[in-house]
This record gives C-alpha cells, sequence and structure tokens, in this order.
C-alpha cells in the first residue's frame, strides 16, 4: 500500500507524516486502523473496539482479530469491504480534498458486502421471483411495467461509476406512451463516492429533465435494487439524506410517479449513454431527440 511510509522506504523522496491528521508516521496500520477517520469507522461498526486490544499498534495484531478473534459476530465478512472504503476515503481527501462521512463510509461496505455475497449465491442469469402487486420492490420484466403503467412514460436510468476515472456517467432514456420519438440525456460530473452515489445522482438529474420536459407522469426503471429501497424506505438510508430529501421534494412535481427494477438486461441503453458520458475528457450534458440508431 502507498503510504508515506512505505513511499519513503521505497527510495521516494516524501514527508512519512499522515497527511490526514498530522500523526509522525503513516503506515499501513495507522492508514487504516489508528487514523482518527479510520477509528471513527471501526468504533461505529459490529467490531469491539477498546483500547490497546483493537485496534492496536501492530497491524498483524488487528488482522489476527478480525481474521479470528471476531468469529461471533455476525457480519463479520464485511471487514475487507470496510478496509477498502477506509483507504479510498484516504485517497479521496489527499488527491480531491473530499471529506468522507464516517457513517456514509460503513453503510457503503456493509451493502457492498451484502450485495458481493448474494452475488456469490445467485446462479447466474436467473432473477428472484417477482410479485406484479410490488413493483417499486421487485425486478421485473417491462412489459409487466407497460401494462402497470399504460399512461405514463417509460424513463430508463443509470449511472456509470469506474474508481480510476475521473468523472462519474449518468444516463437516461425515455419512452412516450403516445409513440413519440423517444428522447435522451447524457451527463457526467466528478466522480462521486460510490457507485450507488451515481444511481442516485442519475435519478435525480433524470427527475429534473422529466421536470423541465414537463412529463407528469413518469416511471423510472432502474436497475439497481438499493435505489429502489432508497426511494421506498428512505429513512433505512440517512447516509443519503440530502439525495433522498431532494427526491422527495421533485416527486412533488408529478401526478404519477413510480421507481421500478428491472433486470440489467433491458437497461441497455441508458447504461451506454452513462458510460459515454463517463469517460468523455470534459464535463458533458446532453439532452435531446435523436434516432433509436444513434445508440448502435
Amino acid at each position: 500500500m502507498a503510504t508515506t511510509a512505505n513511499l519513503r522506504r521505497r527510495g521516494l523522496g516524501c514527508d512519512i507524516e499522515c497527511a490526514i491528521c498530522g500523526g509522525e508516521e503513516e503506515t499501513i496500520n495507522h492508514a487504516l486502523f489508528l487514523c482518527p477517520p479510520a477509528r471513527q469507522v471501526w468504533g461505529l461498526s459490529h467490531f469491539p473496539t477498546s483500547s490497546g486490544c483493537f485496534p492496536s499498534n501492530s497491524v498483524y495484531d488487528n488482522m489476527d482479530s478480525l481474521f479470528w478473534r471476531f468469529q461471533d459476530i455476525p457480519s463479520i465478512d464485511v471487514f475487507p469491504w470496510i478496509l477498502w472504503y477506509i483507504w479510498k476515503a484516504r485517497n479521496d481527501k489527499l488527491f480531491s480534498n473530499l471529506d468522507s462521512n464516517p457513517v456514509a463510509i460503513l453503510q457503503i461496505a456493509e451493502e457492498e458486502s451484502k450485495l458481493w455475497s448474494s452475488a456469490q449465491e445467485e446462479p447466474p442469469g436467473t432473477f428472484p421471483q417477482s410479485d406484479p402487486r410490488s413493483l417499486s420492490r421487485s425486478r421485473v420484466p417491462t412489459s409487466n411495467v407497460v401494462r402497470e403503467y399504460g399512461s405514463s412514460h417509460r424513463c430508463f436510468v443509470d449511472g456509470s461509476w469506474k474508481v480510476t476515472d475521473q468523472f462519474m456517467g449518468r444516463g437516461w432514456y425515455c419512452i412516450s406512451p403516445d409513440g413519440e420519438s423517444p428522447t435522451m440525456g447524457a451527463s457526467n460530473s466528478r466522480r462521486s463516492l460510490s457507485p450507488l452515489h451515481a444511481e442516485v445522482e442519475a435519478l435525480i438529474w433524470a427527475m429534473r429533465c422529466m421536470i423541465g420536459a414537463e412529463k407528469e407522469k413518469v416511471v423510472f426503471l432502474t436497475d439497481c435494487s438499493n435505489l429502489v429501497k432508497m426511494v421506498s424506505s428512505p429513512s433505512e438510508w440517512p447516509a443519503f439524506k440530502t439525495y433522498l430529501d431532494a427526491i422527495e421534494e421533485d416527486k412533488e412535481e408529478f401526478i404519477s410517479f413510480a421507481v421500478v427494477q428491472i433486470p440489467r438486461s433491458q437497461n441497455g441503453r441508458a447504461h451506454k449513454l452513462a458510460r459515454r458520458a463517463r469517460v468523455e475528457s470534459l464535463p458533458i450534458t446532453y439532452v435531446n431527440n435523436f434516432p433509436s440508431n444513434r445508440l448502435v
């Protein structure tokens, strides 16, 4: 890991103190366990913390605790994700001067851990059974959406995020119930904290584009299950409160509003728009009517 202590050890001329807290030396153990922002995250987690025990001054003791001593903790599998997002938050602060909320770091780590675990259990290409009466929670085919929301515009939404890219991308593709030409939009902005943040920002932008186009009946279609859960139960996602408050306020502009999960395979157009916007070298925003073969 490229901590300042390791960089100095490799012959690079840099200060060895921690740029985050001013500590005497930024070692791996300091960055992941002892730096005050890291301590806050561990203190909020389910892992028991006490002075001199965990986290300790030895990275080996700390990893030994995570691997072997905390076996009775139900969510023990989350610790690699906590380590990763602590390191990522450190880099965001160091290179982009972005502050990260410890609660948000922990919540994102826990969600990523759950998503990874569920991905290992579900055979590729299979989807959970959906109840047509609960479209706000289940992943459903677009044919069901057409039957349920036949008089509404169908707006496919996607966010594109990659840790190595400068920007995140947002894309939407809207189909009119009256057979008019589809509308679509793509934009990018500075990379957000996580892929989930990109999905939320993509939804908010799509909603505001629909409001600007005076579309009052819209069902927003996404392949992100957590985005649907956020909108249906905002109180359970305190780290995203600012975003969810904006969604609640913008919802008032619609006569009919819904957010529905669909399979990823049916969200290809919005995905391509978001991905293309993400890899642009400069900030872009594009909203227009044009033929669907433009996406080929």
